[in-house]
């Protein structure tokens, strides 16, 4: 699994970060960026509940693959409109949320099955040292394929396509790999079970608040941070070394806590790195400024792993302490997608309505400084939970292969 993420990683790093700014540069506008986020962010629920309801004999690894295609066919397309892809990102963002949907729907199953509180810290360091590695490599040849692409006389976008066109290769490369994922019986999903897991389990109720504040702010920085950092560094090489920069230090920092990290380290380090993601959406709104964005990532690229590594097992933690995890670990799952849903689709729908009448660059700034509230309230959210004693190393609950 840890191949397969990685694969899919890459064709983010690749295409995924630089769609954005293929987007705007067709258009200088943030509005066609937001729709196919919104869209996007509308499917991959609707993605989980049909995964549950209608497909759940499909198992784990065939969701996965699904995934991984769709994600494939969204940059082909891509690659074929060119410069008319702006027109057709509602189309773009619906087949984009579905494949995302298929893809994490497996992915966390096989993450909960595989997986124990004990080691879940190790999965997760591991998960991220290797996305911090990619990141390190893929964004600045991504950035410099770009740059190049747009000199050899191929038009403006050449280097645009010939990354996107990696990328598909990538995810289809990823797809043989998912067919060696194993699958398991898993319960129908039930809405009833959906609505009543706070009852059924109190504690997910810290998780819940989490998930909608991590979707209310989440997607609101995608939307802009690529767009802010391409305004300052002037073109798409100098943001992909910029972000490469980024995944030397986390590469550091997520191998350090997949070696060292333990359960009751989990509530400091997430505080630690919430705070300095807080610091770094003070600063670059306020200076815009090549300094600022240097000050910014380094913040991030420690702030990050620290944050997001620390609280990554705490979901499934609380899953655990349902009577019947194993049936119902599904139901939870779709829960806090469901969560994550309503927050992205809230948050981009408020930046649309705000679009129109105001000035877009300004608003960017001001979606980076309440979106950057969110790691805070996240950790005040899990840290509510309360945690168990030590674990004994003997107890290991190891579920069966990924359903």
């Amino acid at each position: 699994m840890v191949l397969i993420h990685g694969a899919y990683t890459a064709a983010n790093l690749l295409a995924g970060m630089f769609l954005s700014l293929f987007l705007w540069r067709s258009s200088h506008d943030l509005t066609p960026i937001a729709v196919y986020s919104g869209l996007s962010a509308l499917m991959i629920p609707v993605a989980f509940i049909a995964n549950g309801v209608l497909w759940r004999g499909i198992g784990a690894g065939a969701s996965i693959r699904l995934g991984l295609g769709g994600n494939g066919i969204v940059y082909l397309l891509v690659l074929l409109l060119g410069s008319q892809a702006p027109q057709w990102v509602a189309a773009l963002g619906l087949l984009k949320g579905l494949a995302e949907g298929f893809y994490w729907s497996g992915f966390h199953l096989v993450s909960y099955d595989t997986t124990c509180d004990r080691d879940r810290d190790r999965y997760f360091g591991v998960q991220a040292t290797a996305s911090w590695l990619l990141t390190a490599a893929l964004p600045p040849a991504a950035g410099a394929i770009i740059v190049a692409g747009s000199g050899t006389g191929g038009g403006p976008y050449r280097g645009y396509e010939l990354v996107f066109a990696l990328a598909a290769v990538l995810l289809m490369a990823a797809m043989v790999l998912a067919g060696r994922l194993p699958s398991a019986a898993r319960e129908r999903l039930s809405v009833r079970r959906v609505a009543t897991l706070v009852a059924r389990n109190p504690d997910w109720h810290w998780v819940t608040r989490a998930r909608l504040a991590d979707g209310f702010t989440g997607s609101l920085m995608g939307l802009v941070l690529t767009v802010l950092t391409y305004l300052v560094l002037k073109n798409e090489q100098q943001v992909g070394n910029f972000n490469g920069l980024m995944g030397i230090l986390g590469v550091g920092i997520s191998f350090g806590l997949a070696t060292f990290m333990k359960p009751r380290h989990r509530t400091l380090c997430a505080l630690v790195g919430g705070t300095m993601l807080v610091l770094s959406t003070l600063l670059l709104p306020l200076y815009l400024t090549g300094w600022a964005l240097l000050a910014f990532g380094l913040l991030r690229a420690v702030g990050g792993p620290l944050h997001g590594n620390a609280l990554a097992p705490v979901a499934l933690q609380v899953i655990d302490r349902d009577p019947a995890p194993r049936a119902m670990r599904y139901d939870y799952i779709v829960h806090q997608e469901l969560c994550l849903g309503i927050g992205r689709v809230l948050s981009i729908g408020c930046f649309l309505m705000l679009a129109a009448p105001m000035n877009q660059m300004l608003l960017a700034r001001i979606v980076v400084v309440i979106a950057g509230a969110a790691p805070i309230l996240i950790w005040a959210a899990f840290a509510r939970i309360p945690q168990p004693a030590a674990v004994a190393d003997g107890d290991s609950r190891v579920l069966p292969a990924a359903a």
